[in-house]
């Protein structure tokens, strides 16, 4: 038979490895040390004024656990579906081990009366906890922070299954005749129990690396994109170095050669010719903001695209970070998009920014195309093309927004919009801010 002292000493470690607790390690000890004591004298109490072994045995256990429960609800941060799951958790497992352990001790080739018995008892039912414990241990840790689940109260169900299961209530509607299949039932409920959270667990965590995959492939994909723009700065900087060389070399060689009287006017056209230089025009009087339009009109340059820019009086009273992501996200989907255009005519990027009296708004006009989407046709498919159109996930299609998440979510902090409209040779990004 399993004593109290020992049974609720399990449900105090079980409580303390399922559960979040809130406070430090001594307090939540101190406190689930009164609810042991108080649930052993409770039970000790309730169990001298019952009759019948169930009640005796049953009703005990559940106050104690009640107990448990109760001191839970202030010391740990767990949501009460997960509290209550525990707590039916730890009654259920009482209810195993009193019908699991007169089995497999009557089953023993030797006699375990006495001490024998007293210690084996002891033994069995701290692995039965302990079992459980490892076995929920993760996947409770894991989802300890979320609220109350479909999937929880379904566990939780399933546990109030198995223990009325493990008291023979529930014989009649299993045709259970003989305690050895009612075991065998009620080690299958428990067994699925454990594959579910396992299952849950496992997805939950191959969920959490494909996030992680993601967002790590997004970022390398972001700092590429400033790669590609620090090299097309770096070389528009080389041919401004190699021009001024070749210009420093053109006017040594008039002053040589006694043509000083030239010299004036071509400093004058190398200084105009300079000012033309993506890398070294003046965009905006922010600098911050200058730059991220300097190094896409740089990557324009590189890729043979015709770059103009009004963005002098973008201004307003927008941070100069958030300023720098709307208009690095709006000219990276436009040099984007520009560079592998095949359209007829030249490749044309134009940014401009319109102010007014509250608000800003940002546009551009680049030359390219809208994704159009594209329709599943089974012709031509295969039969695990159309398995996985129906049954798998549809990857992520292209949409007018693509390269313009951050800019979104920036415009709707401001109670703005953002529109995506074009012809079949232009596109027109537009985003209005308001303040």
């Amino acid at each position: 038979m399993v004593t109290f002292p020992v049974l609720f000493f399990c449900v105090w470690g079980l409580f303390m490895t399922l559960l979040q607790d809130r406070y430090r390690i001594w307090t939540t000890v101190g406190v689930l040390a009164g609810a042991f004591t108080l649930s052993v004298l409770s039970s000790a109490l309730l169990k001298d004024q019952l009759n019948g072994p169930t009640l005796a045995e049953q009703l005990p256990c559940v106050l104690g656990v009640a107990v448990f429960f109760v001191a839970s609800v202030f010391i740990h941060t767990n949501n009460l579906l997960q509290k209550l799951f525990v707590s039916a958790l730890c009654v259920g497992n009482f209810a195993y081990a009193l019908l699991f352990i007169p089995l497999l001790l009557g089953a023993l080739p030797f006699s375990t009366a006495g001490a024998l018995g007293g210690f084996l008892t002891l033994l069995l039912t701290l692995l039965v906890y302990i079992l459980m414990g490892l076995c929920l241990y993760r996947p409770l840790q894991r989802f300890s922070e979320r609220g109350p689940s479909l999937f929880l109260a379904g566990m939780l169900l399933l546990t109030l299954l198995e223990y009325l299961l493990c008291l023979g209530r529930l014989d009649p509607l299993f045709g259970i005749r003989t305690p050895s299949h009612r075991l065998l039932l009620a080690t299958a409920v428990y067994g699925a129990l454990i594959f579910c959270f396992r299952s849950i667990y496992q997805a939950g965590r191959w969920q959490a690396r494909a996030a992680q995959q993601a967002a790590r492939e997004q970022m390398l994909e972001m700092e590429s994109g400033d790669f590609v723009d620090m090299l097309a700065s770096v070389r528009e900087v080389r041919a401004a170095q190699k021009g001024g060389e070749y210009a420093l070399d053109t006017v040594a060689q008039l002053l040589q050669s006694g043509q000083a009287d030239q010299a004036p006017d071509y400093i004058t056209q190398i200084k105009r010719s300079l000012q033309l230089n993506p890398i070294l025009t003046a965009y905006h009087k922010n600098p911050y903001l200058n730059a991220v339009i300097a190094t896409k009109a740089a990557f324009a340059a590189q890729n043979g695209i015709e770059f103009q820019c009004n963005a002098g009086d973008a201004d307003g009273p927008v941070r100069t970070a958030e300023l720098c992501v709307l208009v690095n996200e709006m000219l990276t989907r436009a040099c984007g998009d520009a560079a592998v255009f095949e359209g007829e005519g030249p490749r044309r990027l134009r940014f401009t920014a319109i102010p007014g009296e509250d608000s800003l708004r940002l546009e551009t006009v680049f030359s390219g195309s809208l994704p159009e989407k594209q329709k599943f046709s089974p012709k031509g498919k295969k039969l695990t093309d159309l398995l996985a159109w129906l049954f798998d996930d549809a990857p992520p299609e292209e949409t007018e927004l693509r390269g313009l998440d951050n800019t979104a979510e920036i415009v709707l902090g401001h109670s703005g919009s953002l529109t995506v409209s074009g012809t079949q040779e232009e596109v027109i990004i537009r985003a209005l801010l308001r303040f």
